[in-house]
């Protein structure tokens, strides 16, 4: 579960690395796995920076507005009667409009009902759990 002003951390092959919830969309104040958000990015990776080019460098640079989709949250998923999940942190993975991934990579575990609803998500991840 999502608010506004969560921190998320963002998974992808993007330099980026924090980012904060502006606004979740569709409606809803609370944002569940699945769903898609407006984040703004905090903080980027130099190290990661470096292989980009210098268009997306920019693109990504810290105060920049993109949609998120959010893949893992702190708060107990239930997959079977009785079966909770839980992560250590909330993770994203910054999409476009149509909800397909901007980047090739998805780094981390990613829930296969999200697979199953987002098969471009499952087709980036290499860890579906």
């Amino acid at each position: 579960m999502l608010n506004l002003r969560s921190r998320v951390v963002i998974v992808d092959k993007t330099s980026t690395v924090k980012g904060i919830c502006i606004k979740v969309l569709k409606g809803k104040k609370i944002a569940n796995l699945g769903d898609c958000f407006l984040l703004s990015i905090r903080a980027r990776s130099a190290k990661k920076a470096s292989f980009l080019k210098l268009r997306l460098q920019r693109k990504f640079a810290v105060g920049t507005i993109h949609r998120g989709l959010l893949l893992r949250s702190k708060k107990n998923y239930m997959r079977f009667p009785g079966l909770f999940i839980k992560f250590y942190e909330n993770a994203c993975v910054l999409v476009n409009k149509r909800t397909v991934p901007i980047s090739n990579r998805i780094y981390g575990p990613v829930l296969k009902e999200l697979c199953m609803i987002w098969p471009s998500i499952g087709c980036v991840s290499k860890n579906i759990f």
